[in-house]
């Protein structure tokens, strides 16, 4: 970052362009607060997709693009003995989250790993849930993304995606910068043309969020999908 560049973060804020980046990866002296905000604004989104994982005691379940680990904890209070893991390619949210999870690390109840999602290093077939929350506007190859995630989906295991639609995103300034937005039926096309098929679908009717002086009420989705 040149110091124009750090002039204009440090007083004005980052550009939609900067701030389009960082959502995709947080990084560098953005990254700790940006988690934090991320944190507020999805919070419904992840007492959505508890409901939706329906899980049972036992599971290995997965979160791809964990942020800083914040709701870990959550997670694990949703059924007994869960295995879980988390895969994020930012270094930056991956060590967030190790400092904050660091009792369930050490007890084994959690494994973060820094990876992108279209390489993950895990064993075929080890979850029976994964998961992601606002992660799929940044696949810009969604079909390999989802080719990793059924090798490492068990048969008979979900795929849950929590995403806001185009039409609750397409007047953030920073969605023209590299996001991929989608509808319910688009969602859906690209799963069965990869070899999944919705098994269910609830809409998420969000509070409203503030974004540099404007307020937004975005609808999400959480769509669960099997591999056929």
């Amino acid at each position: 970052m040149n110091p124009l560049q750090f002039l204009r973060l440090l007083f004005k804020g980052p550009t939609p362009k900067e701030m389009a980046a960082q959502l995709r990866k947080p990084q560098g002296m953005m990254a700790r607060k940006l988690a934090e905000r991320m944190n507020d604004a999805n919070r419904s989104m992840y007492a959505g997709v508890w409901k939706a994982l329906d899980l049972r005691d036992g599971m290995h379940v997965l979160e791809i693009g964990f942020g800083n680990g914040n709701y870990f904890r959550d997670l694990l209070g949703q059924a007994k003995d869960l295995k879980l893991h988390g895969v994020d390619f930012s270094k930056e949210m991956v060590a967030e989250a190790i400092v904050r999870n660091k009792e369930l690390i050490a007890n084994g109840s959690l494994q973060v790993v820094q990876a992108t999602s279209d390489h993950m290093p895990f064993a075929d077939a080890h979850f029976d849930r994964i998961f992601c929350i606002n992660v799929i506007y940044f696949w810009d190859d969604p079909a390999a993304h989802l080719r990793e995630v059924r090798r490492v989906l068990k048969a008979g295991g979900t795929f849950t995606a929590v995403f806001r639609t185009r039409a609750a995103m397409v007047s953030l300034p920073f969605t023209p910068f590299g996001f991929a937005m989608y509808e319910k039926a688009d969602w859906q096309a690209v799963l069965h043309a990869n070899g999944f098929t919705v098994t269910n679908t609830d809409v998420l009717r969000e509070g409203a969020i503030e974004y540099e002086g404007k307020t937004y009420s975005p609808e999400s989705l959480v769509m669960t999908a099997v591999a056929l």
